[in-house]
């Protein structure tokens, strides 16, 4: 089929308008191609001194997707430079000492007044400020593109491989099963996921990896990848966490061990070029593989060895690094030590259907087993060695584990997902809302029935967002700092810390009310169903909900799911905007019908 011709059309956009479109949700990034923010501020602070100076700067390309009826333009090229225009615009950084003046123009000025945007000081001098405010953003826009074609371009425009990494450039567009499983699982275990893959440029700095001196999104720090020293900062900015987890999802899958190198990365994401038979060969054995486990179970049973692991990381009160190397490894990450210690553990929890039966023994047995793991140096990491150190490692930890005769998968996946549902939160509050409990926070604490009816009424809003909308109530999170330390004042218990949640659980509540934990289920259960939410979203609510641990807490998961009509609670019809719940008014009511047609 011969090319279509696509309309592309390029002008200069002022830097006012940009704002705009940027306040107004207008650019968004796929996440299916895009990286995330990963500009230093010295490069944002450069880039933003080029326009001052009235240099020219690199053309930003846009798309406009056939089918996408919100007037959204999907950023092909120049997410890092856009974003350093409008962060910069909303005072979140300093450009030689002063922050922009936001009474330059209309709109900054407006929200000014309205205290949406704080102005910081000291303010940049008029004339540069001025300068910013009038200079022609360049934008290409790429007018009825298909969403393979704009991946596609993405792709050609940074193959020089000077501007992505060569991981990034692999996963652009790839849309196989094996790519497809590997972005989510990476994704989980960053923490940086989403509930769409469409997300506005303005969402996007709550779920990147920060630099020093950028006060946003999920600390570089923080991830698993580093702050267990198994990969440094700058090889997870280079996505080298993403090949890593490509690395252990390979031999996960495959029925014969397989080596470790960079080509057949390329092979695997279909990127080698030119395609070779070998290369075609591989890539279609790798699809089938994941194909034939199934790509939900492959990201199942790597949360579950995921998981395991990071409840015996807290159990020892250290880092993985720290573990296997208690006497310190030089500061070196420690990718295939990592490898060597998963597989171990997969292939004893997944493939052998076997349970942790003595954690203070298993934690013992690893520590210092750095010294004692074969691993061969160099780029490439051969299949025979690989499974030669994966299969010693399973010797010498076998004996700490047990059949599991009692397999219940809803109680071992919840420690990374529990994390990225929260960080969801962050990009989509609508559909996510939080209670530190069942209880009053009273001295004498008792059964908050006001609270149960407004997790029931906030149930209809999230489903009254749309069909097949999903979201989520979970009960026993605090929503601020205050609350975390009212708890603990009165239950005695320590709440537990993740990215600016505070974790209290609900243990404490059963035990205050001499319950069991599956007595308090029960109980809620059954409020459930005698509350006033309508059918069939009470059915779905009930048959959903989840009592989870998250290390040592219990947390209550209501899962809520837009039903094909909208849903309502006690005569009302409710709705959510931002994180409020509001009663649709009768003149509106037609306008939330229609968005079930």
């Amino acid at each position: 089929m011969a090319a279509t011709q696509q309309d592309l059309i390029v002008r200069g956009e002022q830097v006012e308008r940009v704002f705009i479109n940027f306040r107004d949700d207008k650019y968004v990034v796929n996440r299916r191609y895009q990286r995330k923010l990963i500009w230093t501020m010295e490069e944002k602070q450069s880039f933003i001194d080029s326009i001052i100076r009235g240099f020219p700067v690199p053309i930003i390309l846009l798309a406009e997707p056939i089918g996408r009826q919100d007037g959204t333009l999907e950023i092909i090229d120049g997410m890092q430079r856009m974003n350093a225009i409008t962060s910069f615009i909303g005072n979140e950084f300093a450009v030689d000492g002063g922050y922009f003046d936001l009474n330059t123009f209309a709109t900054t000025k407006d929200l000014l007044d309205r205290n949406v945007i704080e102005q910081k000081t000291p303010i940049l001098q008029r004339e540069r400020c001025l300068a910013v405010a009038s200079y022609p953003v360049p934008l290409s826009i790429y007018e009825a593109a298909h969403g393979e074609s704009v991946e596609e371009v993405f792709r050609r425009i940074n193959s020089g491989g000077r501007k992505l990494s060569r991981q990034e450039l692999r996963a652009a567009g790839a849309t196989d099963a094996f790519a497809e499983c590997v972005r989510q699982i990476s994704a989980r275990v960053r923490g940086d996921t989403s509930n769409s893959d469409l997300l506005p440029l303005s969402e996007m700095s709550k779920i990147s990896i920060t630099n020093r001196d950028l006060d946003y999104g999920i600390s570089a720090d923080g991830v698993f990848w580093v702050a267990n020293g198994i990969l440094t900062k700058e090889q997870l900015r280079q996505s080298r966490d993403e090949e890593l987890v490509a690395d252990l999802v390979a031999y996960m899958i495959s029925d014969e061990p397989v080596a470790s190198r960079t080509e057949l990365f390329d092979d695997y994401y279909g990127a080698s070029f030119p395609m070779t038979s070998s290369s075609k060969a591989r890539f279609d054995a790798i699809d089938q593989a994941i194909r034939k486990r199934s790509p939900e179970l492959v990201d199942f049973d790597y949360q579950r060895v995921q998981d395991a692991l990071a409840l015996l990381l807290g159990q020892a009160k250290t880092t993985f690094s720290g573990l296997i190397f208690p006497s310190g490894n030089g500061g070196n990450p420690v990718p295939r030590y990592f490898q060597a210690v998963f597989l171990a553990l997969h292939d004893l929890i997944v493939k052998k259907s076997m349970v942790v039966s003595n954690s203070a023994g298993l934690i013992a047995r690893l520590t210092d087993c750095g010294r004692n793991i074969d691993i061969q140096d160099g780029g490439r990491w051969g299949a025979e060695n690989r499974s030669k150190t994966v299969d010693s490692v399973v010797g010498w930890i076998q004996g700490f584990f047990e059949e599991d005769k009692n397999p219940d998968p809803a109680k071992v996946h919840w420690v990374t997902k529990f994390q990225n549902l929260l960080t969801n939160s962050l990009t989509e509050q609508a559909a996510y809302d939080f209670k530190q409990g069942f209880y009053t926070l009273k001295q004498s604490p008792t059964f908050d029935e006001g609270s149960f009816d407004k997790i029931m009424e906030t149930c209809a809003a999230i489903a009254n967002i749309g069909k097949g909308h999903k979201g989520y109530v979970l009960v026993g999170v605090a929503e601020n700092a205050q609350t975390a330390a009212r708890v603990q004042e009165i239950f005695g218990i320590k709440p537990l810390s993740f990215g600016g949640f505070y974790v209290t659980g609900v243990d404490h509540e059963a035990k205050y009310a001499n319950k069991t934990l599956d007595h308090m289920f029960q109980d809620i259960t059954n409020r459930v169903g005698r509350s006033a939410l309508s059918e069939p979203l009470k059915s779905y609510v009930n048959s959903h909900l989840k009592c989870v641990q998250y290390y040592d807490k219990t947390i209550f998961v209501f899962e809520i799911l837009g039903q094909n009509q909208p849903s309502h609670w006690n005569g009302k019809w409710p709705e959510r905007q931002g994180n409020q719940v509001n009663d649709v008014p009768p003149e509106r009511l037609g306008a939330l019908f229609e968005r079930f047609k």
